[in-house]
């Protein structure tokens, strides 16, 4: 029977599950059992809900008291009606916890639910101390103010007492500290003498990406792509060449490879790393129409600018055809111009002409440009075209036909100068080597020239310094501080002239495009924020090595930062005239240049530091984002 009773069929009952605590056996109903259902509950209707708003979502902080190791507060939070709510002294606290919060939201699921609101404000929380107005000591009065930007450079140099007593995150105890270990640590760290660059590539065509990273002991190099370790195969290669350079090449390079590469450079001392990125090239965008800047009887000079798309490589040359308003047929005038001018000859006079260009990059040229309106040449015996003689070169070396080669010759820097430095030449005529073709630029002590090497035809750049009692010690810090740096983002010193009995000091240097950034940016249609991070970065890269040979710039201003090729966004420090030995202890320095560029700590009297260039590159990005001061000064 209790087998029978406990059968499947579909009027069965057993006991709840429940019986089980009791005795196993009475999970089943006795034979004969009369079993009587249990009143069916009342419902109970649900009351409707709210949406709840982010707001409700945000867990909540109580309690506050916990405590996770022993910390040491920097707060000096009061009390008091004389009291008023100001940032922590240490700002960087807030921060932290916003990046602890969103550490947090990945990790715990609840919390993360509260916290993946795409409205949730991640600026909270914001915490602030109430500080005695006796303590704080930071409004000024108007007049105070003033008094104190007038007494700049004084003995009494009026410092808030709060900025004056109170330290930031970064102690100066530990900087001290990491400075005295630096210099007793035995070795050095990894350093990055030439990092990779951004690299277009063309399909099917081999292409390498080259760092050279010294340390001591010698440093071990790898490469990632998008933080995965690259490892070798039949076509990617890892090669080191007889200087230590290491080479990532691609034989060859496919449409797969385009994206951001890592090099990590490791010794026992520390580490280092740097970034690339591999895009894919491609032809130019067709230029915009040249412009009549001058015109005469059969000559016109045209002007232009470059073009918007340069296909992730570097224009190389412009293509010039005109014909007259009633032709079909164009002319070709060349197809080897190198610069943004050109000065078209032998036209009919009074007759109506147009002109259009093309572009050539590594990959071959863009589509034909825009035709420019109707250009009419003037009567017969219009004065002719005139031009610089800087310009008049460069149309001289287009009209004789050079070819431009999409391959350029890879120049290695040499190192060893920095060992064996340059020395003063005071022998020989200094006109029998070069000769000077313009001025480019003119200083309270100095002129900046354009010359050629006669030998070789290298065009170089000379600084022509004047030698007196006032002058004598900048000379020489600028040629101690140029004649033993060797970089790619510092502008070499090739060669240093000071005849004997002569006040003239003369430096050759490497001959730069000659246009500074601002001038630079200027030219072009427009340009965006990818333009401006790539210049601050290669500013940055020229920073760190000055900084890593214990030098300070200390004069950072878009005047000094030059153009190293107008066919892209590669430029290079120039004048280190101010540059001083600075160490990381810091060091008393002699206030030079332009105030607006100027650092706080070296107007006020103060130590400076590597890190004191850094406020001149903020203030270098501001300029170069919204072309003005972000600090005017009176």
């Amino acid at each position: 029977d209790w087998y029978h009773n406990a059968s499947c069929r579909s009027w069965y009952r057993r006991r709840p599950l429940s019986g089980a605590f009791t005795h196993p056996s009475r999970m089943v109903y006795p034979p004969g059992h009369v079993y009587t259902p249990e009143p069916t509950p009342e419902r109970t209707p649900r009351e409707p809900k709210e949406p709840r708003t982010w707001e409700d979502r945000v867990p909540s902080r109580e309690p506050l008291d916990y405590e996770v190791g022993n910390f040491k507060s920097e707060s000096h939070y009061q009390y008091g009606p004389d009291t008023y709510l100001l940032q922590l002294r240490d700002t960087d606290f807030p921060v932290r916890l916003r990046e602890y919060m969103k550490v947090a939201a990945k990790r715990g699921p609840g919390y993360s639910l509260s916290l993946a609101d795409q409205n949730y404000d991640w600026r909270t929380p914001v915490i602030r101390e109430r500080r005695r107005f006796t303590d704080v000591m930071d409004e000024e009065i108007d007049d105070e103010r003033k008094e104190r930007i007038n007494q700049y450079g004084s003995a009494e140099v009026y410092s808030l007492r709060r900025l004056r007593r109170e330290l930031g995150t970064r102690l100066d105890g530990h900087a001290e500290a990491e400075a005295i270990i630096e210099y007793k640590r035995e070795g050095q760290p990894p350093f990055f003498r030439e990092k990779p660059q951004q690299l277009p590539i063309v399909e099917d065509q081999p292409a390498e990406l080259v760092c050279y990273a010294v340390g001591e002991p010698k440093p071990t190099v790898q490469w990632f792509k998008n933080d995965q370790v690259l490892m070798e195969s039949k076509r990617v290669k890892i090669l080191e060449d007889e200087a230590g350079r290491s080479i990532l090449r691609f034989e060859p390079a496919i449409q797969m490879d385009v994206g951001i590469y890592k090099v990590v450079a490791r010794n026992k001392v520390g580490q280092t790393h740097a970034r690339a990125r591999l895009v894919l090239a491609s032809t130019p965008g067709s230029p915009d129409s040249p412009e009549a800047s001058e015109i005469s009887d059969t000559e016109v000079l045209l002007r232009w600018k470059q073009p918007r798309d340069d296909g992730h490589s570097a224009v190389l040359c412009y293509s010039l055809q005109y014909k007259e308003a009633d032709k079909v047929d164009w002319n070709d005038v060349a197809n080897n111009i190198d610069h943004e001018f050109y000065v078209v000859r032998d036209l009919r006079p009074n007759v109506d002409h147009q002109f259009r260009l093309s572009t050539r990059n590594s990959i071959g040229w863009s589509e034909k440009g825009i035709t420019t309106p109707l250009i009419k040449t003037k009567e017969t015996g219009a004065p002719k075209v005139q031009v610089t003689r800087a310009m008049k070169h460069l149309q001289q070396m287009t009209e004789s036909g050079g070819e431009i080669t999409a391959d350029e010759p890879i120049s290695r820097l040499d190192y060893s100068v920095e060992t064996s430095p340059i020395q003063w030449i005071s022998e020989g005529q200094l006109t029998e080597k070069y000769s000077f073709v313009s001025e480019l630029a003119r200083g309270r002590f100095s002129v900046v020239v354009k010359g050629i090497e006669k030998a070789t035809d290298k065009v170089i750049v000379a600084k022509l310094l004047e030698v007196r009692p006032d002058t004598e010690t900048q000379v020489s810090r600028e040629f101690e501080a140029l004649r033993s740096l060797r970089h790619e983002r510092v502008a070499s010193l090739e060669a240093a002239y000071k005849p004997a009995g002569s006040s003239i000091a003369v430096l050759v240097q490497e001959k730069l495009q000659g246009a500074d950034i601002l001038t630079y940016l200027s030219s072009r249609h427009e340009y965006t924020e990818q333009v401006v991070a790539m210049v601050i970065m290669q500013v940055l890269d020229a920073l760190q090595y000055l900084h890593w040979r214990g030098y300070c710039h200390l004069d950072l201003q878009p005047d000094n930062v030059v153009m190293a090729s107008v066919r892209s966004i590669q430029v290079k420090l120039v004048d280190l005239g101010s540059a001083q030995r600075v160490s990381k202890l810091g060091t008393i320095v002699e206030q030079v240049g332009d105030i607006e560029y100027t650092a706080p700590e070296v107007i006020n009297d103060e130590p400076a530091y590597p890190q004191t260039d850094i406020w001149s590159v903020g203030v270098l990005m501001y300029i170069l984002l919204y072309w003005d001061i972000a600090i005017p000064c009176a």
